[in-house]
Parts: structure tokens; sequence; C-alpha cells
């Protein structure tokens, strides 16, 4: 089946369009990943078929996000502590004292 642009951006503007928009944005990312090759696909097509997730799998796939969400979490400690280390203190700048008088 052919995705039609049209449509799906006239659907994406509906007030109720929250988890299409956040779908689509997730398979974006998936299409992205080599990872994510045919046998995943060919998954996700046979949810979207049966029109359900069973239990076990959805508790499953939290604890596998939850996994993943905590290693995203340690890179980018590891990557933003460094750098935050790197970054030079700014010296304060000197107070200057009006001195003035009648001479």
């Amino acid at each position: 089946m052919k995705v039609s642009t049209n449509e799906l951006l006239l659907a994406l503007r509906a007030p109720g369009a929250g988890w299409l928009a956040a779908l689509i944005c997730a398979l974006d990312e998936a299409l992205q990943d080599p990872d994510f090759g045919e046998p995943q696909r060919n998954l996700v097509r046979g949810l979207l078929d049966q029109g359900s997730v069973p239990l076990a799998v959805t508790d499953a796939a939290n604890e596998r996000l939850a996994q993943f969400e905590k290693t995203v979490e340690e890179l980018h400690s590891l990557l933003v502590a460094p750098a935050l280390e790197c970054v030079a203190p700014v010296p304060s700048r000197p107070k200057l004292t009006l001195c003035g008088g009648a001479a």
C-alpha cells in the first residue's frame, strides 16, 4: 500500500493526531537504523494487522525501553560532563572605583 503524503499531512493536522505524530517520529528514527530490518518491520506490520499488543509484549517493551533510556542517559553524562570540565572559568571583571575631586 502506497502512503499518500498529502493524506498523512492532513491527518497530522487533526486535533487528536498526537499519537499518530509520535508513531511517525518513532518510525522515522527506526527506519534510519540499520538494525531495524525486514524482520522487525514484519513484526510491526503483524501488530498493526492484529489490532492489539499482547500484555507480555507491552511489559517486555516497557522494560527494554527503560534500559534504552538509561543507556542514553549514561552516554549523555559521559559526553556532557567532560565538555563542561573543559570550559575555562571566566575571570571576574575588576571593580572600578570613581575617584574624583576638585583640585
